[in-house]
């Protein structure tokens, strides 16, 4: 799906990010499905109404058109004791706009909400196939592999 721009344009600058809506399932499921993730609609329209304190999906979108996507919650696997944990288990990037930081700004947009929903880590728990391509990306943007999840980052203050 490719949206044109002028010559010259700043594509990461004319990025919108924004609450997913139902109407964008359908660009949902093909963003899902360039990564290798294999949805099922009814999943996608139950997980847009969860509650928005503890799970959020944020869509990237370029003249109103999602070329990307990421989901955060709030973890149900909170390490007795410890720092409450949210996890991102999708992100995902039109193959069109790879290479353009649409993925840096989806995940520091889901690095707030995790703040916003009492985070102090978060978790990147994505499929392990896709790790591999992705390492160079999450070490980049301060995440490490700890004990319980591929990657993880402790979350500061807010900016």
């Amino acid at each position: 799906m490719t949206v044109t721009q002028p010559a010259g344009a700043n594509r990461a600058a004319q990025v919108v990010l924004r609450p997913a809506r139902v109407s964008d399932m359908f660009l949902l499921m093909d963003l899902a499905d360039q990564v290798g993730y294999c949805l099922n609609p009814e999943w996608i329209r139950t997980r847009l109404r969860a509650e928005p304190a503890t799970e959020a999906h944020v869509v990237a979108t370029l003249q109103d058109i999602p070329v990307g996507a990421a989901h955060v919650y709030l973890s149900p696997r909170q390490p007795p004791g410890g720092a409450v944990r949210a996890s991102v288990t999708a992100l995902a990037v039109d193959e069109d706009h790879r290479d353009e930081r649409i993925g840096s700004r989806l995940l520091t947009r889901c690095e707030e909400l995790a703040r916003q929903m009492g985070a102090h880590t978060l978790e990147i728990v994505i499929p392990t196939r896709r790790h591999e391509n992705l390492q160079g990306f999450w070490h980049r943007h301060g995440y490490a592999r700890d004990g319980s999840s591929p990657f993880v980052k402790v979350l500061g203050a807010r900016p």
